[in-house]
């Protein structure tokens, strides 16, 4: 009797037993963070096809190059340097990769701009002193980028002659450097979205009025690290 009582009261429990509620779990969501883009240019090389100087067989060269950070159409960073290149003869191919690289850091939505100039000085030593001041100038300034006519036939010297007016360097640059000295530039601005690694070539070649023709090919690379 008292198994028939044990069996019936354990049916009798099972039957009141309530349903468990499952207990829903609220997952927070993830913020996505953008992180900065930390960006370094370095040369590749620079070779000579055809030089400029039919006298002295030989060019002395100079490299200018510049990368800076723009937001809301102003310039708001900027690193720069300049490496002479000594007399290149024709058919000279230079190895820049020992050339120390440049870095910025992009924050989110900054785009990247990139100059690189090529200059044939007649006395290295003349400007060597403007440049040492050149190659330790560099940080934030304030330029709106529709004064720098990028890419513009009428302001070729972009980037590179703001920062040296915003450093207090462009006149004295002026009285040094004629424009005739400027064998090649070559410019870009990157947005944020399409700020990745690459590598870039380019040519600079003398225009049909000029009275020496020369020819030099470059290259260097954009290395993206978040």
């Amino acid at each position: 009797m008292r198994k028939y009582i044990i069996f019936f009261l354990g049916i009798f429990l099972i039957s009141c037993r309530k349903e468990a509620i499952p207990v829903k779990t609220v997952v927070p969501e993830k913020k996505i963070v953008i992180q900065d883009k930390l960006v370094n240019f370095r040369w590749n090389q620079i070779g000579a096809k055809n030089i400029q100087e039919n006298m002295t067989q030989a060019d002395e060269l100079l490299l200018v190059y510049s990368i800076v950070s723009i937001e809301n159409q102003q310039v708001v960073q900027i690193q720069q340097a300049s490496h002479y290149l000594g007399k290149v003869k024709q058919g000279a191919i230079i190895n820049l990769k020992d050339i120390p690289p440049l870095s910025i850091k992009l924050k989110p939505g900054q785009s990247l701009g990139v100059q690189v100039t090529l200059w044939e000085v007649d006395d290295y030593q003349q400007v060597q002193q403007l440049l040492r001041q050149v190659n330790q100038w560099g940080g934030v300034l304030q330029v709106p980028v529709s004064l720098l006519e990028l890419s513009s036939v009428t302001n070729p010297f972009g980037w590179f002659m703001w920062g040296l007016r915003a450093s207090g360097l462009g006149m004295e640059l002026w009285s040094k450097w004629d424009g005739n000295d400027r064998l090649g530039i070559s410019e870009m601005q990157i947005t944020w979205d399409k700020v990745a690694s690459m590598n870039k070539k380019g040519t600079w070649k003398s225009g049909p009025k000029m009275l020496n023709d020369y020819h030099y090919d470059f290259s260097y690379e954009i290395s993206v690290r978040d």
